[in-house]
C-alpha cells in the first residue's frame, strides 16, 4: 500500500508541495482587477451590467475569465464560459457560481436555453466573430438580451495601450464596429452607445469618442 501511494503522489509533485505553477496571463489579469484603477472600471462596467440584466432570469458570460463579473454580480444567475481553464480555475476562487470550458465558436448549450447574453471586451478578440454570434443567436430565446463591450478604437486609451509592444490591446482582431452592429442587426434589435470615459487613471461619464474606452451594442433578439 505503501508503494501504491508513493507513486500515485509523485505523478504531480508540484500539487504535492503545495505549489502550482502559475499562467503569467492569469496573474495579470489578476493584478489589473486588485490594482484601485482596475477595481474602479469592474465596478462601473458591473453596476452598468447589473441595471441591463436585472430582469433576466438566466444569464450567459462569454469570455468570463478570472471571474471579475460573476463575483461583482453575485445577485444574478449567471453561467461563465472561458477557453481558459487556469482562467477558470481562478474563477472558482472568487464565485460559486457555474463555470464551463468551452468555446464561443461552439457553446456547450441547449437552443434557446439563456435569455441574456453578454461578452466584456471578447467579441473583438475573435477571429470570427460572426461563428460566435450565431452561437450567441442559437443559445439565445426569442427576446433574450444581448450586450457587447467593446474596446473604443478611437479613444485616448485605446490608442495608448495599442502603441505598447507587449499590450493584449495589440491582440484585436475587429475595430469596426458598424460593421459587427450591421452582421448583428439580421438577428436583433439594436442600440449602441459609447461608455465608461477613461483619462489618465481618472474614470467618469462621458459619450465622448475620444475618452470613452467602450462602445457597447446591445440588441433584443428578433
Amino acid at each position: 500500500m505503501l508503494k501504491k501511494k508513493l507513486r500515485r503522489s509523485s505523478i504531480m509533485p508540484s500539487e504535492r508541495k503545495g505549489k502550482v505553477k502559475r499562467n503569467p496571463i492569469v496573474e495579470k489579469f489578476i493584478r489589473f482587477c486588485a490594482s484601485e484603477f482596475g477595481r474602479k472600471v469592474m465596478e462601473t462596467e458591473a453596476e452598468y451590467l447589473r441595471k441591463e440584466l436585472a430582469n433576466r432570469r438566466k444569464i450567459l458570460e462569454i469570455g468570463c475569465g478570472i471571474g471579475a463579473f460573476a463575483e461583482r454580480l453575485a445577485d444574478l444567475n449567471i453561467t461563465g464560459l472561458d477557453e481558459s481553464e487556469a482562467m477558470l480555475q481562478e474563477a472558482k476562487k472568487k464565485s460559486n457560481k457555474k463555470f464551463v470550458r468551452g468555446s464561443a465558436y461552439d457553446l456547450p448549450f441547449s437552443d434557446r436555453s439563456f435569455d441574456a447574453v453578454f461578452l466584456v471586451t471578447t467579441l473583438e478578440f475573435l477571429d470570427n466573430y460572426k461563428k460566435a454570434m450565431e452561437e450567441v443567436v442559437r443559445v439565445l430565446e426569442k427576446g433574450g438580451k444581448l450586450i457587447v463591450m467593446m474596446l473604443n478604437s478611437e479613444s485616448e486609451y485605446f490608442k495608448a495601450h495599442s502603441q505598447k509592444p507587449d499590450d493584449y490591446f495589440r491582440r484585436i482582431r475587429h475595430t469596426n464596429s458598424e460593421e459587427i452592429e450591421q452582421f448583428a442587426s439580421r438577428f436583433f434589435e439594436l442600440r449602441g452607445e459609447y461608455f465608461l470615459g477613461i483619462r489618465g487613471e481618472e474614470i467618469f461619464d462621458t459619450t465622448d469618442t475620444q475618452f470613452a474606452a467602450l462602445y457597447i451594442i446591445k440588441g433584443i433578439k428578433k
